[in-house]
């Protein structure tokens, strides 16, 4: 079975999409147990893991930017279809088509925004307070996990119907 091209690129996503969340939770994983650590050192020790809280930020920032794709291809996003309920199926596509087109221009929005915030985080050394860990990689990681969302949104819009929806 031959696939379109469009379909060859939404498969890549999905597992492009995948594997970010992976690496999303690795480091959530992580910093649970440096949290765990942090407590228990802190509880017996008297002696916390120092930079936790900047790493925790960190990580939870970069975290969520790479859940992104994963849960907009999941459609794992909050629907509410109070008023769509009884709606026929073409304005149910319709309203699809308008949220995936949103969401693929706010997805090249914030890419851009956060491009332009990386560049000047880094021109300006922006550093945290105790680890002294540079910014601006954390903006790369937001521009690649936004990018790979505009390239999600552009593809569900592209793909046309596919017969899914929410319950």
């Amino acid at each position: 079975m031959k696939l379109s091209v469009v379909e060859s690129i939404k498969a890549g996503l999905r597992r492009v999409s995948f594997s970010f969340a992976l690496v999303g939770g690795l480091i959530m994983l992580s910093l649970a147990i440096i949290t765990v650590a942090s407590i228990i050192g802190r509880t017996f020790f008297g002696q916390s893991v120092e930079g936790d809280y900047e790493l925790t930020e960190v990580g939870l920032a970069m975290s969520v930017f790479l859940f992104l794709p994963e849960c907009y291809l999941r459609r794992g996003h909050v629907i509410v279809d109070l008023f769509t309920a009884n709606c026929r199926p073409a304005t149910i596509r319709f309203l699809d088509n308008t949220g995936h087109l949103l969401f693929t221009v706010v997805s090249v929005i914030f890419a851009y925004r956060m491009t332009l915030s990386g560049f000047e985080s880094k021109d300006y050394y922006e550093q945290t307070m105790i680890l002294e860990l540079p910014i601006w990689w954390v903006y790369v990681v937001g521009v690649i996990g936004f990018s790979v969302c505009a390239l999600c949104g552009a593809t569900q819009l592209l793909s046309g119907p596919s017969g899914e929806h929410n319950e």
